[in-house]
């Protein structure tokens, strides 16, 4: 802080003028530093607010309200509830090298391109620019310094050592508020292949790296009070409940997503996953009101496009609500060329795009795509939803042994996912195993009670034959009609 004949300013200054917006009328919101200061001396008690997102400050403040005498602290002001959409951000550091060679030392700058071209294409992610990141490729790595000057949460640091023609790549993810690794890995290769080796080792690092991510976020996010999360905390918390494809978990995620929208309206992968919700709603069977609920789906993906027009996420939802619940295959492509014209690297738009090829029956393109959104997705709890749209491709394909092993793969991951149990039924119906068919028919009965067969085919998205041949050999395995 720097004081002036009148006048105050400084850090601390700032700090104590943004907490006052989180104040309520009459209240006092103090920093975690004051309070830890001034505690043993106070009478008055105090309500942990969290951390919170202040104006013009790359880190969140922890701060503390203090309950005075005839003050509603719970009264909060209207700037407390625009929880707006706040990202996790990393820095990929140069990785330092050992020794002084210059074929080592490019290797180690050149290496996080490819990683940062790599980590751009996870969804929910901000990625240092690599001019940035460079100011730091010597001296002690400095998290907390690095944090604050990149307002990042997370930095992935590295080393390369050479033995002989052999190279040994550490690369290690950290917390930049606890200062302590979440993940750390080592990878082996040959000098003789180096740029092989860059590209290799940038991809497996980003496949091992997004999940610890994805984690370390819900974690984070499950630890703040309710009135304390942003919009992505709340769609964050919604992905997670999203997949368990139980009811009540389902439902709860809805209700998260819809907070997120009210949270921050300008948020459009709030949008797009409460359109994609609306879909699994209608795909799962629990639906009241298909017709309702298929416009529904189809005003939120629109909204999200609105929103960001060029948010391949958004683009690709919107492209799969108008195959999926109304048909509308040439609309969808137009969307899903939008998407990857957008972000190519995107793995759910080349993923849902396979879906409207398999619909039109060109399911060499549909398997083509299925794959590329395979080898693009980060492992993670969400890819049995992946391995569906592959199963559904080769299913088309009439590569019926394939769609089993897939279908069964997602199965394995999430036995409650009635889109892919459909393909599967499907599948071992048309090479004879109608015995295994039913079993998995009743497993369909089991998530979805209401299901039969006159109502799926009025939504079933296949092109008129390719549907026929479906819902005959859904009705071999003993599904109602």
């Amino acid at each position: 802080m720097i004081t002036e004949k009148e006048d105050i300013y400084g850090t601390t200054v700032n700090v104590a003028a943004r907490l006052e917006q989180f104040s309520p009328p009459g209240g006092i919101v103090i920093s975690e530093a004051l309070h830890a200061v001034a505690r043993s001396r106070m009478e008055v008690p105090s309500e942990d607010l969290g951390e919170l997102a202040l104006k013009n400050l790359s880190r969140p403040v922890h701060a503390f309200s203090l309950r005075l005498a005839g003050v509603d602290t719970h009264a909060a002001p209207a700037s407390q509830f625009a929880r707006r959409a706040k990202l996790p951000g990393v820095a990929v550091l140069p990785f330092r090298m050992t020794g002084d060679d210059p074929e080592r030392a490019y290797f180690g700058e050149g290496i996080i391109d490819d990683i940062i071209f790599n980590l751009s294409s996870v969804r929910g992610l901000l990625v240092i620019a690599r001019t940035s990141a460079l100011a730091y490729r010597h001296g002690p790595v400095d998290l907390l310094k690095i944090g604050q000057e990149l307002g990042v949460r997370y930095v992935l640091s590295g080393s390369v050592r050479r033995v002989e023609r052999r190279l040994r790549i550490t690369a290690e993810l950290s917390d930049v508020e606890s200062g302590s690794p979440i993940w750390v890995d080592r990878y082996d290769g040959n000098l003789a292949e180096l740029f092989d080796l860059q590209e290799r080792i940038a991809t497996r690092i980003v496949w091992s790296l997004a999940p610890h991510l994805r984690e370390a976020e819900l974690r984070s996010a499950r630890r703040k009070r309710p009135e304390n999360m942003n919009a992505y905390d709340l769609v964050l918390q919604a992905i997670d409940l999203l997949y368990h494809m139980n009811q009540s978990d389902f439902a709860r995620a809805g209700e998260l997503l819809r907070q997120a929208i009210t949270a921050d309206d300008s948020y459009a992968t709030a949008y797009a996953y409460a359109a994609l919700w609306e879909v699994h709603n209608i795909n799962q069977g629990w639906t009241t009101n298909i017709g309702a609920d298929s416009k529904e789906a189809l005003r939120l993906a629109a909204a999200a496009v609105d929103r960001d027009p060029m948010d391949g996420f958004a683009l690709a939802i919107y492209g799969h609500a108008k195959a999926v619940l109304f048909r509308d295959y040439n609309g969808a492509i137009d969307l899903f060329d939008r998407a990857l014209n957008a972000a190519s690297g995107n793995a759910m738009a080349w993923t849902l795009s396979s879906g409207v090829y398999s619909y039109t029956g060109q399911a060499k393109a549909a398997i083509e795509r299925a794959e590329m959104g395979m080898r693009l997705s980060p492992v993670d709890t969400q890819s049995f939803f992946y391995l569906l749209f592959l199963a559904l491709a080769h299913y088309v394909n009439g590569t019926y042994d394939e769609s089993i092993i897939w279908a069964r793969k997602s199965t394995g991951l999430n036995p409650r996912l009635c889109s892919n149990l459909r393909w599967l039924i499907a599948s071992l119906v048309a090479i004879g195993h109608v015995d295994e068919a039913r079993h998995y028919a009743q497993a369909l009965l089991d998530v979805n009670p209401g299901f039969c067969l006159s109502a799926y085919a009025k939504w079933c998205p296949l092109k008129e034959e390719l549907r026929n041949e479906l819902l005959n050999r859904l009705h071999a395995a003993g599904l109602p009609e």
